[in-house]
């Protein structure tokens, strides 16, 4: 009847998604019904409540520009006049997750979640399959496409649910459902709504069969403004369902044999410690293998069921989140839900990490340094006897980066052939040659170390190398356990150390009161055209670089990265100007300057 994914393999694919980006591309086909080039026109301004108060939330979809096909598994989509083509229904879960990543990102309302092209969609589908292939059996063998993924968004509700046919046709966007069609009326929002939506017996994660109603608190924790301590809402959150009795958050302690307990809910820390959760238990293996863990009782959990999911982002584990089941074992629905839980707290804590360091007087600085022969700074800097001035890091892609280098002792071509025996590095390109060496970029595949240190929370403040040694020197929030931090890197960069680390109080001078004045007008878009065109030498006279350059390098088209850029640069802007304008605005009820 309908083809698609089946509930083992749909999860597989979404629990391989190793970024926040890549798992909302998946869901928002698998889930919402979306087809690859509506996921990158949907944006926070489009998501909202339902009038009709059935529960759900109602994702609007913009219509394709005249001339636009979609992506094989439709008709093209008509002319129409309209700006909205149809409404569809995400569940509770995917909903929250949209609105964390919005603010976390600091989307506008204008800007879309996923910012890429057609194309990228595409393959972030297909690279997250190939992981899932090769993690667990559950995954697909076939190639998976959005167009699977939609597949799978209809045979959940159509076959799994039995929901109404039309809900499922025009939620989905498609033209006929076989012989049924003309028999059919179309349905608006709040009738989607009211077919769609979960009520309290049945599923808010639409990755799962059962009810999501035990996990939803969580969510709810998460979603609301500024929590103090999110773990501890969290934990309590879930403790809300009777789903639920206990509840807590436990992290790698100093030296990684056991963990410490930093929130409880529905159990006292003394209860933990009498049954030594500290020294065993399958949070240890969550935060180990950064993958959920089952059980159906044991001593720790005071025999009942539980599972403990890990709270993790780009890299960076924070901890595990464990939940104790009041009575039955936790099943695979419920386990998925609470893993999406534990990835979006992990992003939460690291943007709280963020927040520390911005504003503490005192920070904890650190130097890392590494030797290994596959580190390509290493290498270069003792192959060609120079020194190496790591200036910025630029996100390209969820597994990609691109590092603007300062090179002192070398030139170009010499450099661009270690880039060339180095596996990883790529796509060398000259910024500015000089007498006695060069400024350059290169594409990096597998992730950097000074990447890994920010997705951490720290800001880099020096990163070179020479004599085929590297030094990074970050900062961390004061009273960061640093041990952890060390713990992961050695675990993901061979030759990796923690060299020093010591409390010091922060410069004033540390930066300016222009940067500290705008720092926070930047989207982390905005912030990378800037920077990538920065370095990049597109402000120098001569230019270093076009703006076609730096948006190639960026792997973006032209006019996205003119976009961020103007909008960055009127944020700078604005940081310089607002003052002033502002003041003469006050004087007289016009602005100084302007036409008479």
């Amino acid at each position: 009847m309908v083809d698609g994914l089946d509930a083992d393999a749909y999860d597989a694919l979404v629990t391989a998604a190793e970024t926040y980006r890549a798992a909302l591309v998946v869901r928002l086909a698998g889930e919402a019904g979306l087809r690859t080039e509506e996921i990158t026109r949907v944006a926070p301004r489009h998501l909202h409540e339902a009038e009709s108060g059935a529960g759900a939330r109602l994702l609007a979809v913009p219509a394709a520009e005249d001339g636009e096909r979609e992506d094989g598994d439709g008709a093209p989509l008509a002319d129409i006049d309209e700006q909205i083509d149809r409404e569809t229904v995400v569940p509770a879960s995917l909903a929250a997750d949209l609105d964390r990543y919005a603010t976390s990102e600091g989307l506008g309302a204008d800007d879309p979640y996923v910012d890429v092209s057609p194309r990228r969609v595409q393959m972030i589908v297909r690279e997250t399959a190939a992981r899932a292939a090769n993690r667990t059996d559950a995954a697909p063998e076939e190639r998976v496409t959005p167009s699977a993924l939609r597949k799978t968004f209809a045979r959940r509700h159509l076959v799994d649910r039995d929901v109404d046919p039309r809900a499922v046709r025009d939620a989905g966007g498609w033209e006929s459902l076989g012989t049924l069609d003309p028999y059919l009326d179309p349905l608006d929002g709040e009738a989607l709504a009211a077919a769609l939506a979960v009520d309290a017996g049945a599923d808010a994660d639409a990755t799962v069969g059962r009810t999501g109603t035990t996990v939803l608190p969580g969510f709810e924790a998460l979603t609301e403004s500024g929590p103090s301590d999110p773990v501890a809402a969290v934990a309590a959150g879930l403790t809300e369902a009777d789903r639920w009795t206990e509840a807590w958050f436990a992290r790698r302690a100093v030296g990684g044999e056991r963990v410490e307990i930093a929130a409880t809910a529905g159990v006292d820390r003394a209860t933990l410690a009498e049954r030594d959760v500290s020294a065993r238990g399958p949070w240890q293996d969550a935060i180990a293998d950064e993958a959920p863990v089952s059980t159906d009782g044991r001593q720790e959990t005071g025999g009942r069921p539980a599972v403990a999911v890990p709270a993790a982002y780009e890299g960076a584990v924070h901890g595990a989140l464990c939940v104790v089941a009041a009575a039955d074992p936790v099943d695979d629905a419920e386990t998925r839900s609470l893993a999406v839980l534990g990835r979006c707290l992990g992003r939460l804590i690291t943007a709280d990490r963020w927040r520390e360091l911005l504003h503490s007087d005192a920070v904890t600085e650190v130097e890392f340094r590494a030797t290994d022969d596959g580190a390509f700074l290493a290498r270069a800097s003792e192959r060609l006897d120079c020194r190496i001035e790591l200036a910025s890091t630029v996100d390209v892609d969820d597994e990609v980066s691109r590092a603007y280098l300062s090179v002192d002792g070398a030139g170009p071509q010499e450099f661009a052939t270690v880039v060339e025996e180095v596996r990883g590095v790529s796509d060398f390109r000259v910024i500015e040659t000089r007498e006695d060496g060069c400024s350059a970029s290169v594409r990096l595949a597998g992730g950097s170390l000074v990447r890994a240190l920010i997705d951490h929370g720290a800001t880099v403040r020096d990163a070179s190398a020479a004599d085929g040694r590297v030094r990074v020197v970050a900062d961390f929030p004061e009273g960061t356990n640093v041990r952890p931090v060390a713990d992961g890197l050695r675990d993901r960069f061979a030759g990796v150390r923690l060299a020093s680390k010591e409390s010091v109080a922060r410069s004033p001078r540390t930066e300016s009161a222009l940067r500290d004045g705008i720092a926070d007008r930047f989207t982390d878009r905005q912030w990378a055209a800037l920077s990538a065109a920065y370095h990049g030498g597109y402000f120098d006279w001569p230019r270093g670089s076009t703006a076609e350059e730096v948006a190639d390098a960026m792997d973006v088209s032209s006019p996205t990265f003119h976009n961020h850029l103007r909008k960055a640069q009127r944020a700078l802007l604005d940081g310089v100007f607002e003052e002033d304008g502002d003041r003469a605005s006050r004087e007289d009820g016009r602005i100084v300057g302007a036409d008479e």
